[in-house]
């Protein structure tokens, strides 16, 4: 996974998958952001209070396969202030026993 060249401003950006194995992955629409303090990763607060959720719908990445998801998430963290982040997703990745792996990817991106 990695932000695409050029998509990323403070309210959203784009991310491409790549898939370079054997297995069919599937991602959703689920994410958080995180910036980079003095070194250390830290969990973007979301912009108010109360609940929230994301649609539940699966995107398919098959074996070999690419993808691009493009986020906007003015609604829920607001205008990002300049710094560095990153986007993280968690994916699945289907297993030889039919059930699913989970695995967390993260791509940085810097707002100016």
């Amino acid at each position: 996974m990695a932000v695409k060249e050029g998509t990323a401003s403070p309210t959203g950006l784009t991310v491409t998958f790549e898939n370079n194995s054997s297995s069919q992955c599937i991602y959703s629409e689920s994410f958080w952001l995180e910036k980079k303090i003095d070194g250390s990763w830290y969990q973007v607060p979301v912009a108010f209070d109360g609940d929230y959720g994301f649609e539940d719908i699966g995107y398919i990445l098959a074996a070999g396969g690419y993808g691009e998801w493009t986020v906007d998430w003015e609604w829920l963290y607001g205008s990002l202030d300049s710094g560095e982040y990153r986007i993280v997703k968690d994916v699945l990745v289907s297993t030889d026993s039919g059930e699913y792996d989970t695995y967390y990817l993260a791509a940085e991106f810097i707002i100016h």
